[in-house]
């Protein structure tokens, strides 16, 4: 049974999952992509399907800044219907990468099967071994949890999202000759980059940072499910905004509102945000900002700010010194950091749990349950 109680305990186990399975989980990644025939990659689509698809989104920045090859993230649907579209869709140099943590989604099946008899190398990312997506695909990177309780992803999205930073950080071993990985497929003119090594101990040095996270933002989480509802009438819609990595969790956190608590959420781009939703009423409706640091967050400052200015309440989800966004905020949940952007969606995904547990909590709904109560 689905229970908030059991999202609680899913998120105070992150860090040790991070712990846990990094070293597993990047010789999976490193196996799959030796197994991948062809020519050196040009290209990576990333599929799935609701959390799934979160993780890809929030995955993309890894790729492209890590691997230098140009990555996209589709919807299974919009895969299988346009997704193969295109010359750069034809070849060999496009590697497929279907994500399910149950590793049975038939329409995400469907997509492997589809995109190896177009001759595409296909990887699966899924949670346990043997799976039908890991059977249909060339070869699959494992992240098994053992779960035994049943909840709105949480410890399954976070293996997800390890195993797509992972693979990324293999794939760019094979094609910038990195430190210690090997001569393979070198980039002309590409700029110095850390080995290997040094960035998967980055990625299991972010369990810190997810440890802190959870202590410090359960309460915040706790006291903005109040603040929602202090009236007898939750604020609704949500409305969560981020850009590059943060759009994916952004996706993902409206996700865990709905699935948690029954409220209506969605995710926006911030700065489509600004050009369409900011004049949506009521006025002082919530607007959730999420701005890791990196290109996207000063823009995200002007536009909260200016959100601000116009009477939104504005939630910042951000670093626990990040003065410049916290100032225009009606309501901070504090992020701890990481060493570059590519991993701070396994650190901003994390309030997202708590803030829908508490608010199903407040509202005496239980997950899943479509708002009714308990």
């Amino acid at each position: 049974m689905y229970s908030t109680g059991t999202m609680l305990r899913q998120s105070a186990a992150l860090a040790a999952d991070i712990e846990r399975l990094t070293g597993s989980v990047a010789a999976s990644a490193g196996a799959a992509l030796d197994a991948v025939p062809g020519a050196p990659l040009r290209e990576v689509v990333l599929v799935g399907s609701g959390d799934s698809h979160h993780a890809g989104v929030a995955t993309q920045l890894a790729f492209e800044r890590l691997a230098g090859v140009p990555c996209t993230a589709l919807s299974t649907q919009q895969f299988l219907d346009y997704g193969m579209l295109g010359p750069a869709r034809q070849d060999t140099a496009t590697l497929v990468v279907t994500v399910s943590a149950s590793g049975s989604s038939p329409r995400l099946v469907t997509a492997a099967h589809r995109a190896r008899d177009r001759g595409l190398p296909t990887l699966a990312v899924t949670g346990r071994q043997g799976s039908p997506l890991g059977d249909a695909a060339t070869a699959e990177v494992v992240a098994a949890l053992g779960l035994t309780e049943r909840s709105p992803g949480i410890r399954t999205y976070q293996a997800s999202l390890l195993a797509l930073l992972l693979l990324a950080v293999r794939l760019a071993g094979a094609r910038h000759a990195l430190p210690g990985s090997g001569t393979r497929h070198a980039l002309p003119g590409s700029s110095p980059a850390p080995g290997e090594d040094d960035l998967v101990a980055e990625v299991i040095a972010t369990a810190d940072a997810v440890r802190a996270t959870v202590r410090a933002a359960d309460a915040p989480c706790r006291d903005l499910a109040e603040r929602l509802t202090e009236t007898g009438r939750p604020w609704a819609p949500l409305v969560f905004t981020g850009t590059g990595p943060a759009r994916g969790t952004a996706m993902y956190a409206a996700a865990k509102v709905v699935e948690a608590a029954g409220l209506p959420a969605y995710a926006q781009d911030t700065e489509e945000y600004w050009h369409i939703e900011r004049f949506a009423d009521p006025a002082d409706a919530p607007l959730v900002v999420l701005a890791p640091p990196g290109p996207g967050h000063a823009r995200a400052v002007e536009l909260a700010a200016a959100a601000s200015g116009h009477g939104r309440r504005v939630i910042a989800v951000a670093g626990q010194d990040d003065t410049e966004l916290t100032r225009a905020a009606w309501h901070t949940v504090p992020l701890a950091g990481t060493a570059r952007e590519e991993w701070s969606p396994l650190v901003g995904h994390v309030f997202a749990g708590l803030l829908g547990a508490r608010l199903a909590d407040r509202l005496g709904r239980a997950p899943f349950s479509g708002g009714a109560p308990r």
